[in-house]
């Protein structure tokens, strides 16, 4: 039987706020709290899981993961990079996270600088 994924209703609201992030002048990368508090997920915004699936479509439709844009605050990288819990991210992690930024700010957001060093 298939868990059911929390807050699953907000899943084109999150997209569609994402997508601004991408977007912006300068991209915006929000801690998942932070982003939570836009989308009225609190206290840790979306969950894993619900994340996991628009990153999913995203990779289904050939666009980029743009769930990259969300961070842990202890570490300003994603909590799990290529679908691998990062607590605290390998170097290769830290090069794969950079990659797939880039990925979003080719797309969305040209010529704006990846702050994944």
């Amino acid at each position: 039987m298939r868990r059911k994924i929390s807050h699953l209703e907000k899943k084109e609201l999150i997209r569609a706020e994402l997508l601004k992030c991408a977007r912006a002048k300068p991209i915006e990368i929000l801690s998942y709290s932070d982003f939570g508090k836009r989308v009225q997920i609190i206290p840790r915004g979306p969950g894993k899981a619900l994340l996991d699936l628009i990153a999913r479509e995203e990779n289904d439709h050939q666009r980029p993961d743009i769930t990259v844009l969300l961070v842990r605050k202890d570490t300003g990288y994603p909590g799990q990079i290529d679908g691998i819990h990062s607590k605290i991210p390998t170097p290769q992690q830290k090069i794969r996270a950079r990659k797939k930024l880039q990925e979003v700010i080719d797309v969305y957001n040209r010529g704006a600088p990846n702050p994944f060093v």
